[in-house]
């Protein structure tokens, strides 16, 4: 059996040749092609005897049923395949190719790793070899096709240059970029030496290795360091050794011999000979007769199984897809079809649509198509009749765009308007900042700022991506100024106690720009809501007796409703368990403040409205959920201590506390220090002033990020428990009862003494199993006791 196959694979090869060489000689491998063209259509043109005049080869192919050879068919494939462009679908060669010519195409669309296509743009930049060239790879397909097919003679070799030198094989395959090697007329697979370099050479030593080598180092800077050799600089052989001793320990010197270090090349001429040596053991043991060497291993067609994949403790992988990782599942508006017919339709720009973010408007009373773009950043009127097609022409990536352009113009009457059509409708959305930018909409224009550049610019209404609330800013011209206006100095007042700006110092400049960066961060309309962070105003030193008030918390929160589309809420009316709570919130709102709120607020209460969706829920309608991303940010002010759990570290990243001076109260009121009411008195260069000052805060925001303050938060805490004498007297009685206990004392401890029948003040309720632990540890730091709290006792000893 096995002699009949050889035979016929034999005839089949006979006939391949003498089919490539019955018209002259091939000169290079297209001669194989257009002989076989030449000879093929001739030899069926007189065996089906045709009398057309102009048989060609097409008709030949045509008219070849029964009458083909087995080169015919592999030939007719080549033809075909060749004929459909298959580059036309391969990323890599349709970049790279366009780039070598002298044209960049988007990048949007790109498939594959963005960094390796960078890659080869370095390499043609830097040598300028167009390694990316259509011949190439027609010379691939072919050579791959009568290898993998059998149909290859080794007279083959000097038409596709393929050449033998230090044990490798350098053939079209070897020579062609590897991320177009995938894109033949059938699949392949490739079998290659797992660990190459690690396993030759433990081989070399006759070690018996049971850990990986890369789990000691680094692959890439293994096989750097070990072709390592004395003509490049600032190397010696005891760096190599030195690096690579931890592998190879007191046998290191077997390994980087003086021969491989100052010989160029030496390790490596050992490495290829163990390889070929591989290679050709491996061949032997699978019985492998159509096959490809690819240096440390072989490609073979997909149906080809091989069994041993051990030889000689040298093992080999297999790689069942060798085409580049899609890694951008982006599509663009078009695509070409197996035959490479260009194909467009309404649902292709439907999906386009949506890829790029186009919103098809939902506008009340209005019946007409309106388009609105956005990148995610800010929104984008687009008038559809006449600049869609613009955008589609950015985006195409080929090199010749003509038949591209073509069909949309053509497109553009029908086609492209379907795709609109097929859009779902949705309501208009409000103007945002992005996380790089800061805009406010004032009556002579657009003013806006950029994170990354200096200066603040502006823009007609009418070029501004969006549409905004009606607000205090619309009615006011705006002209920038670097003057100190009233609310500057109210900043450094409430955030220092400080009146003069020439007498900050130290700390206190630091407290007055960690200030001005959470006013920057306030009034900034981007929200991410993965590091959304709400601010909490109160009172420095605030005894939670007497509730003086009038150190500006109120009128700092009320500024940001000047800025920012705001709500506020007292705190006694704010109640987060009320269904209807933000029944009048809507997404026009930018900020939301708390005002007021009494002791004990329930801050956690509030934790998903901070960084989740918030849902509107008014009286005898349905619901309306406002997405994360456009949630207001929180504020909330109050008179009392804000209590700090150290182990609460969601909610401490959530909420920044900023404690007011008190350099204001009820009888030094802002318009006694100013002479006038702050916003309600001002002129058109008080307004500048302030709105000014608010640009410089976004600015040094951007710059720093929102910095917050930190307090010693002991007495707050202590305050914020410990708010009535009875209570604390309490407290300190079970306290001094329990507190000698030789081995300690508990919650339980406490809470027998509180519970005890004889106690007046067990109904009261103060003390649980859920707040004594927290009173017991705020109470010793804030006396400064010895006690130590122990998780595995479940007590409190004393250290």
């Amino acid at each position: 059996m096995g002699q009949s196959v050889r035979k016929i694979s034999d005839v089949h090869l006979e006939e391949a040749y003498k089919v490539f060489n019955d018209f002259g000689t091939p000169e290079n491998w297209r001669d194989l092609v257009d002989n076989w063209k030449v000879g093929f259509t001739e030899r069926i043109l007189s065996e089906v005897n045709s009398k057309k005049r102009d048989f060609n080869l097409s008709d030949a192919i045509k008219r070849s049923k029964g009458l083909r050879k087995r080169i015919d068919d592999v030939m007719i494939q080549y033809v075909g395949f060749i004929g459909s462009n298959p580059l036309d679908r391969n990323d890599y060669f349709k970049y790279v190719s366009s780039y070598q010519n002298g044209k960049t195409l988007p990048e949007k669309f790109f498939r594959h790793d963005i960094k390796k296509l960078h890659k080869y743009y370095r390499e043609f930049d830097k040598d300028g070899e167009h390694t990316f060239n259509k011949s190439s790879y027609e010379r691939y397909v072919l050579f791959m096709m009568l290898k993998l097919e059998g149909l290859y003679r080794p007279e083959f070799d000097v038409l596709f240059k393929v050449k033998s030198k230090n044990h490798r094989e350098y053939n079209p395959l070897a020579n062609l970029p590897g991320v177009l090697r995938g894109e033949l007329p059938f699949k392949v697979k490739e079998y290659d030496i797992k660990r190459a370099y690690p396993t030759f050479i433990d081989n070399e030593l006759g070690l018996k290795r049971k850990e990986d080598v890369y789990s000691l180092i680094d692959k890439d800077k293994f096989l750097r360091t070990l072709n390592l050799h004395s003509e490049n600089e600032d190397v010696t052989i005891d760096y190599v050794r030195d690096v690579l001793r931890p592998i190879y320990k007191d046998r290191i010197d077997e390994v980087v011999t003086e021969k491989r270090f100052f010989q160029k090349g030496g390790m490596f001429n050992d490495i290829v000979k163990y390889e070929e040596e591989a290679i050709n053991k491996f061949v032997e043991a699978n019985g492998l007769q159509n096959y490809v060497r690819l240096h440390d291993g072989i490609f073979v067609k997909e149906n080809v199984e091989c069994s041993e994949l051990k030889i000689c403790d040298v093992e080999f992988t297999v790689k069942e897809c060798i085409k580049p990782e899609i890694v951008n599942t982006k599509k663009n508006f078009y695509h070409y079809d197996s035959e490479g017919a260009l194909v467009t339709s309404e649902k292709l720009y439907h999906d386009w649509f949506l890829q790029e973010d186009f919103i098809r408007a939902s506008i009340k009373g209005n019946d007409t198509i309106t388009i609105f773009k956005g990148d995610n950043k800010i929104i984008d009127p687009v008038n559809h009749k006449t600049d869609i097609v613009p955008m589609l022409k950015a985006d195409i990536c080929e090199f010749d765009d003509t038949d591209i352009q073509n069909r949309l113009a053509k497109d553009n009457r029908n086609v492209i308007p379907g795709g609109l059509i097929l859009m779902k409708p949705i309501p208009l959305e409000y103007y945002q900042d992005d996380e790089d930018s800061f805009g406010l909409a004032f009556n002579n224009g657009f003013f806006f700022m950029e994170r990354s550049k200096d200066g603040i610019k502006r823009k007609e209404y009418k070029d501004v991506n969006g549409f905004f609330p009606p607000h205090h800013t619309q009615s006011h011209e705006f002209e920038y100024t670097d003057e100190v206006g009233d609310f500057e100095k109210f900043v450094m007042m409430v955030s220092t106690g400080i009146d003069s700006f020439t007498n900050l110092k130290g700390n206190d400049t630091t407290s007055f720009s960690k200030w001005r960066t959470m006013i920057g961060y306030c009034v900034h309309g981007f929200k991410d809501p993965s590091d959304s962070i709400a601010q909490i105003f109160s009172d420095k030193g605030a005894n939670d007796e007497s509730r003086n008030g009038g150190r500006g918390k109120s009128i700092l929160a009320g500024a940001f409703g000047y800025v920012q589309k705001s709500m506020i809420k007292g705190g006694d009316e704010f109640d987060p368990k009320y269904r209807h709570v933000f029944a009048e919130l809507n997404e026009s709102h930018r900020i939301y403040v708390i005002d007021d709120v009494p002791p004990n607020f329930p801050y956690d209460s509030i934790y998903t409205n901070i960084t989740g969706d918030i849902t509107c829920q008014l009286k005898g309608v349905n619901a309306v959920s406002i997405s994360k991303e456009r949630t207001p940010k929180f504020i909330i002010t109050t008179n009392w201590s804000v209590r700090y759990d150290s182990d609460a570290s969601s909610t401490n990243r959530r909420f920044y506390e900023w404690q007011f001076s008190d350099y204001f109260n009820l009888e030094n009121t802002p318009k006694k220090v100013f002479g006038r009411k702050l916003f309600i008195d001002w002129d058109k260069k008080e307004w500048d002033r302030f709105y000014s000052f608010i640009f410089r805060c976004v600015k040094e925001y951007f710059i720093h990020g929102l910095r917050p303050m930190e307090y010693d938060k002991t007495e707050d805490n202590f305050r914020a428990n410990f708010n009535n004498d009875a209570f604390l007297d309490e407290f300190e009685r079970i306290f001094n009862n329990i507190k000698d206990n030789y081995e300690g004392f508990s919650v339980s401890d406490f809470l027998n003494q509180y519970k005890d029948i004889g106690n007046r003040f067990r109904f009261e309720g103060w003390f649980h199993k859920n707040n004594v632990k927290r009173l017991m540890n705020d109470y010793i730091e804030k006396n400064q006791l010895e006690y130590k709290y122990r998780s595995d006792k479940r007590k409190w000893v004393e250290e």
